[in-house]
């Protein structure tokens, strides 16, 4: 597949059941204008009336190959999705994922494809995080073969997960935004000045953490920060929330006597995104409409 343009298309990906319904629906939807207008791309006049129509054909199963839920698409896509075979999905983890694609001449595109499985703890690598423009980081545009490579990265480490880091700072993940837990009880995300993408997921799950009484701040995230944590977690559309065990080799979240730290985050961060439900297609429609 041709080496695309960042400026060619904005896109954002939702969580699916594979049928009618997607988690999360305002958010992405909030995003992907917010990431449409940084890159310059006019905002259909008739979206809610063209999404429709294309969630139309999805559900009616009319469908080229490429949109295809259960095919892969091209060759990198497949790297980025391919199944983990080693144990079910978590409670919460969605069955399959819809990207949704506004390109530079205001198209909207859907692609469906199967969610890769994972477990509650997984492990990861560091890996470069890419060297973008100021004016595009923190945008999910269509050079997107950096985050695919740093997964592609991960998974031929045999771990699952990359993060992607400049100068000993993490900045992203390369499918998920981490979250992580201080030894003082303060919660640390990364600050969008710092090049990360905002996730929906973290915005979603922000209020429960603070409800438990624990402070979220943005700001600097570095590994030295990751090696003391009292746990670390990943977020995003397929992982939902899942714990961070260890980065190249080195072990996050234990105590003095060796042994895994209690999880404080990952039981609010599961039980708040189920809680969120589902949205259906025709509700979605309307929302846009706002």
């Amino acid at each position: 597949m041709p080496k695309r343009a960042p400026f060619e298309a904005a896109f954002t990906t939702l969580p699916w059941d594979g049928k009618s319904k997607v988690r999360s629906a305002k958010l992405h939807m909030l995003r992907l204008k917010k990431h449409a207008e940084a890159l310059s791309i006019p905002w259909p006049n008739a979206f809610s009336e063209d999404l429709r129509f294309a969630l139309n054909v999805l559900y009616e199963g009319e469908v080229t190959n490429s949109q295809n839920p259960h095919e892969l698409g091209d060759e990198e896509e497949q790297g980025a999705i391919s199944a983990n075979e080693d144990g079910e999905n978590i409670e919460g983890q969605p069955p399959f994922l819809l990207r949704v694609e506004i390109d530079e001449m205001s198209n909207i595109s859907l692609t469906g494809r199967p969610n890769r499985k994972t477990q509650n703890h997984i492990s990861g690598i560091i890996h470069p995080a890419p060297n973008w423009p100021k004016s595009i980081q923190g945008i999910k545009h269509a050079d997107w073969t950096p985050y695919a490579e740093a997964g592609l990265a991960a998974r031929k480490a045999g771990a699952q997960v990359a993060l992607l880091a400049r100068e000993g700072e993490i900045i992203d993940g390369d499918r998920a935004s981490p979250i992580l837990l201080d030894i003082d009880g303060t919660a640390w995300v990364v600050s969008p000045e710092r090049g990360a993408i905002p996730s929906t997921t973290l915005e979603l799950v922000i209020p429960a953490i603070e409800a438990q009484g624990i402070p979220v701040r943005k700001g600097r995230l570095t590994e030295v920060m990751f090696a003391r944590a009292h746990e670390v977690l990943l977020l995003g559309s397929g992982l939902t929330a899942v714990r961070l065990t260890d980065i190249d080799g080195q072990n996050i979240g234990i105590d003095a006597k060796g042994e895994e730290t209690k999880s404080i985050l990952l039981p609010i961060c599961q039980q708040a995104i189920i809680d969120q439900g589902w949205t259906d297609f025709n509700q979605w429609v309307e929302d846009v409409r706002l």
